[in-house]
């Protein structure tokens, strides 16, 4: 089983395996055969009178390659309960019309953060670089606003040439996994910043000022976070900054709107056993052994830690030191970039 497996899973497979020796034992009870005069016996003394008294029943017929395609059905039934198949089972059909669809180029550094070519580690997968596309296709009727910004982010041209490019999710990367939401952050731009001008808002990048429009739209049907796959905006938010559900979260359903879903293929699917699998920042203090620790004690230490964290970090940031901010609950340690992106 994978690590990640949950009770549910385990509990299907069990139950598959009971149900496949059953077939290959000929065994199965509550089976009445075609002529509906008695259960399925469940001994060999009672099945061998069975068949003199009331000839064999269709179950019984059963030879042994057809016992082992319905056991091989049952195992392959079983495999959909993996959580390493969910993403696919949920996200492989769209929740509304798909009108436009993109692609992004992505990237997973090794564990010391590079992304270089080195000969010089072990040959392992803790050192190795992770090359992927996520697809994606958008829900420009259910949601036109949000769309069109998001589209305003990919479809922009670029020059190395250019010494003032314009934002793009070409350089962006995915900055967190919320343990809370499951919703995996990306669309963070380096160098953009939301700035004040006039009372309004604005977006700063390079020497540039941009309008910050919301990306709320109105009277149009929204679509639930009922699933994983499905890209997620806040509604109060004018960056760039978009999530991607791992797991149904309807409660982003107040604060966010989905405008579209991951097009689930052998890439996409390969980059979110990845990222699901990378290690995250916790603000949480490391509990001792349970077997050895004390809980009173233990509890009276979390208290002091979390008290201490909150006013070293408020301290840092009356102060001015930004560097409290980019350490953050769920942070991911590993750098997950975007190389590229376009319309398909």
């Amino acid at each position: 089983l994978p690590r990640n497996s949950t009770p549910f899973t385990v509990l299907s497979l069990t139950f598959c395996l009971i149900s496949v020796g059953r077939v290959l034992s000929f065994t199965p009870v509550n089976f009445r055969c075609q002529n509906r005069h008695l259960q399925r016996p469940t001994s060999l003394k009672s099945h061998n009178k069975h068949d003199a008294d009331n000839g064999r029943c269709s179950f019984c017929q059963l030879d042994r390659r057809t016992a082992l395609s319905i056991a091989s059905a049952s195992i392959s039934a079983a495999s959909l309960f993996n959580p390493l198949h969910a993403f696919a089972a949920d996200s492989d059909k769209p929740l509304a019309p798909i009108t436009q669809k993109v692609y992004f180029d992505v990237r997973i550094s090794r564990g010391d953060g590079t992304f270089y070519e080195r000969d010089d580690l072990p040959d392992i997968q803790e050192n190795k670089v992770f090359y992927g596309k996520l697809k994606f296709g958008l829900f420009g009727k259910t949601a036109p606003t949000a769309v069109e910004r998001f589209l305003s982010y990919v479809d922009v041209p670029y020059s190395p040439l250019d010494d003032d490019p314009l934002p793009s999710y070409g350089r962006s990367s995915f900055k967190s996994l919320d343990q809370s939401t499951g919703l995996l952050v990306g669309g963070f731009i380096p160098g953009l910043d939301i700035t004040s001008i006039g009372g309004g808002t604005a977006i700063q990048f390079g020497g540039r000022i941009f309008p910050a429009p919301l990306w709320l739209d109105k009277n149009t049907e929204k679509v639930s976070h009922s699933q994983k796959g499905l890209l997620s905006h806040k509604f109060l938010d004018a960056t760039p900054v978009f999530g991607i559900t791992t797991r149904a979260c309807p409660e982003l359903d107040a604060s966010s709107l989905v405008f579209g879903q991951v097009l689930v293929d052998e890439s996409s699917q390969a980059f979110f056993d990845k990222v699901q699998d990378l290690p995250t920042y916790s603000m949480e203090r490391p509990m001792g052994d349970p077997r050895t620790s004390n809980k009173g004690v233990e509890d009276v230490a979390a208290s002091i830690f979390n008290s201490q964290r909150e006013f070293f970090r408020g301290a840092a940031k009356t102060l001015g030191d930004s560097r409290a901010d980019k350490v953050y609950e769920g942070k991911l340690l590993r750098r997950v970039e975007v190389t590229k992106v376009g319309m398909i």
